[in-house]
């Protein structure tokens, strides 16, 4: 596996000498893909969770009005859960930004635990 981009947030009133760090991977996030809305509510996003299975209800329900075959609503679905993929860690980030959470820079590494490791060490 490649190297991967990590951004790094931090609370601005931690007493922490880590500053109670959060490592949010760049790309896709299968774990949003997947299970969208338990991703949200794991992590503390209870207002995206709720647009989340209110707009799959809406794909299901446009899916159901216009008469679409079984074919077509999995296509609209799968299209609905890659996009919450391809945008939930940027959620994540908007997020902890209206909570008072700063972002620190970004760091490379190959696995989250290089990318701690490195921040630690003082790499921003």
């Amino acid at each position: 596996m490649g190297t991967k981009i990590y951004t790094v947030h931090t609370n601005s009133w931690s007493a922490a000498l880590d500053g109670e760090a959060v490592f949010i991977k760049e790309g896709f996030c299968w774990p949003a893909f997947l299970f969208g809305p338990i991703w949200a509510l794991w992590h503390g996003m209870w207002r995206t969770a709720i647009v989340l299975l209110l707009l799959s209800a809406a794909v299901s329900g446009v899916a159901l009005y216009a008469g679409l075959a079984e074919a077509g609503d999995l296509a609209l679905s799968l299209g609905l859960q890659a996009a919450i993929g391809l945008w939930a860690n940027d959620w994540r980030r908007y997020v902890l930004t209206r909570r008072d959470v700063l972002e620190r820079g970004a760091i490379a590494a190959r696995r989250l635990r290089d990318a701690e490791r490195r921040y630690l060490m003082g790499a921003i």
